[in-house]
């Protein structure tokens, strides 16, 4: 059995150097081929299996369809600290994989990067809110950067 509070604990450090290292990979071309699989496909990945984990364990709080179908269900659920741990690893694994799309897709569009940068902190942190600027972002900045010069 794992402890909810050290899978957070490790977790936590583990996307916040995925998330470092892909500031650096929008920054320096030359990390990229290796920084971008590792943030998109590894570090997601780990995160994903702490996931499976923390649902396997917290699996007797799962009370279907009551916890994903009501706002009470969903609250009873996240008071117990494995399928709190659950959610959070699943919040970091797509914010991460997220992110990763953000920076690869904006360079290639000639968006600039400290625009792009701009992104990374409301994606990792506010997940939503950092995907909706990069759409916002990528159709004023994007649509014309993406344009052949004449």
């Amino acid at each position: 059995m794992i402890d909810p509070q050290d899978m957070f604990t490790v977790t936590k450090f583990l996307a916040l150097a995925g998330w470092i290292a892909l500031t650096v990979s929008l920054f320096v071309r030359t990390t990229r081929k290796m920084i971008w699989p590792i943030t998109q496909f590894v570090v997601p990945a780990i995160l994903c299996l702490g996931y499976v984990l923390m649902v396997w364990q917290g699996r007797e709080f799962l009370h279907l369809p009551d916890s994903f179908t009501t706002m009470k269900g969903i609250h009873d659920l996240y008071l117990e600290d494995g399928p709190l741990t659950a959610g959070w690893l699943h919040f970091l694994a797509l914010d991460m994989f997220v992110g990763t799309w953000i920076v690869r897709d904006g360079l290639e569009r000639g968006i600039p990067q400290l625009l792009i940068f701009l992104c990374l902190p409301f994606a990792f942190i506010l997940a939503p809110s950092g995907l909706l600027l990069y759409f916002a972002l990528r159709l004023t900045v994007g649509r014309r950067a993406a344009e052949p010069s004449r």
